[in-house]
């Protein structure tokens, strides 16, 4: 039987693999098998390990292929380290049906670890077990990456899908981290998907930005937990990168068309006026795509608060009054929405919304007002809402401020470093524009004095 083939066998029989319960809380010894089993075990292990560390790649997968096969639990390096020996073959390799060979094992690799994952997690250390996401999304970055002229079957859509269902677990079940890169290859794979069809992908694609956004923010958040200053450096370094790539991409496709959304969200709102899983879902998209001022947006926000109030609703008819010129009631139902709220966490994350939306309408006195609840419900939003300070001095020309305001985002918050640095060198592209501009004008003031005052001369002389 080929490897490839006794992989497949492990994944589908049950009797190929030992149920993980005869295996859980083990120690080593009893997870390689008894007698000269175990003693081959432990010696391809040994070597498997010499193997990687001297990137002697084909003697390492040479050994690591028995282990596998009679001793899945043996550890958990036998999945990652031969992942990366696998990855390693395939990107040396030539030939097309040995690279397809060495995909075949490096997708039932991670099937076979999805399949053993209670097992192996059940005498793993606590920072290296995992969820279904932890595996499932590599899984999805060897597919995409490796099976393009590999594997005939390839298609974008199958590519995605695999993404998406990793997605979907990251959700449900949580992981340890999802890579910039991965989060950068899913987006690009939306874009795909949304370029083939505009119209019938929109809807996801609108999603599928907000998602991929809110983990790269999540992942960033992750440096600000670091006490180490040069790891904190590299998680900005990995996810920033990628957040920005999604952002170019996403003002690139044009999806957020304003038009467009209301036009797709027109009949459904009606149809789904009873459905407040639906409202939520369209005031969210809605309102992050600057449709949060169209008539549609409040009467989903009127339908979704008679069923139910919520802050998101309440926000809705707050921006509704607040557009009416009825700020008194739009103060009344912003603070609905933080009353709405079960903690201060969430309290803070509403009153920044505020803030965004009401810097939108140009009403910065309250902005700053909520800008101070913020970070009075949450300090730990302190460099956010320093950040959303200078955006509200650079919308009112006070540059100077605006670049001070930057620099401190940064110190509260080294998230925030992408961001704060590419609003800094639009400001500074603009001193530069403005003083270039007066420069320009100042010559011109002097030189049409200078001709005023020869006129005059003249005139003058003429007049004797």
């Amino acid at each position: 039987m080929t490897f490839k083939k006794t992989i497949i066998a492990c994944l589908v029989a049950a009797v190929a693999v030992p149920a993980f319960s005869q295996y859980e809380g083990t120690q080593w010894y009893e997870r390689i098998g008894s007698g000269q089993d175990s003693v081959t075990t432990r010696q391809n292990l040994s070597m498997f390990n010499q193997y990687v560390q001297n990137q002697s790649f084909m003697d390492a997968y040479e050994v690591w292929r028995p282990v596998i096969e009679k001793a899945p639990f043996a550890n958990l390096r036998i999945y990652t380290d031969g992942a990366y020996v696998l990855q390693s073959l395939i990107q040396s390799e030539q030939d097309v049906a040995k690279k397809k060979k060495y995909l075949d094992e490096l997708l039932a690799l991670y099937d076979l670890r999805l399949k053993n994952l209670a097992g192996l997690n059940s005498f793993a250390r606590s920072d290296l077990k995992a969820t279904r996401a932890d595996v499932l999304y590599p899984k999805a970055y060897a597919y995409t990456v490796y099976s393009p002229g590999v594997d005939p079957t390839y298609t974008h859509e199958k590519a995605y899908n695999m993404f998406a269902e990793a997605g979907r677990y990251l959700e449900e079940e949580g992981g340890r981290e999802v890579k910039g890169y991965m989060l950068d290859i899913f987006f690009r794979l939306s874009y795909a998907r949304y370029q083939a069809d505009n119209n019938g992908f929109r809807e996801q694609f609108l999603q599928d930005y907000l998602e991929s956004k809110e983990l790269c923010d999540r992942m960033l958040q992750l440096a600000k937990e670091e006490t180490d200053e040069t790891k904190a450096a590299r998680i900005v370094a990995e996810y920033d990168q990628p957040l920005n790539n999604i952002e170019g991409i996403f003002a690139e496709s044009g999806a957020a068309n304003r038009e467009l959304i209301i036009a797709m969200f027109t009949p459904k709102v009606e149809a789904n006026k009873d459905n407040l899983e639906f409202l939520r879902h369209a005031l969210t998209l809605m309102s992050n795509y600057d449709c949060d001022d169209d008539p549609l947006y409040y009467k989903a926000a009127e339908y979704a608060y008679k069923i139910e109030p919520s802050y998101e609703s309440a926000i809705a008819l707050a921006q509704k009054y607040s557009n009416e010129g009825k700020t008194a009631e739009s103060i009344r139902y912003y603070n609905s929405a933080l009353d709405l709220c079960t903690n201060n966490r969430q309290k803070a994350n509403i009153a920044l919304r505020v803030a965004s939306a009401m810097t939108k309408a140009g009403d910065y006195t309250n902005a700053t007002a909520y800008l101070d609840k913020a970070a009075q419900f949450n300090p730990d939003l302190r460099g956010k809402c320093l950040m959303q300070r200078a955006v509200i001095a650079t919308r009112k020309k006070n540059y100077s401020e605006a670049l001070a305001l930057c620099d401190q985002a940064i110190a509260a918050d080294i998230t925030l470093t992408g961001h704060a640095t590419r609003l800094k060198t639009n400001i500074q592209t603009t001193q530069a524009h403005n003083a270039e501009y007066a420069r320009q004008r100042a010559e011109y003031d002097r030189q049409q004095a200078e001709r005023k005052a020869e006129e005059d001369f003249w005139k003058g002389n003429t007049g004797k």
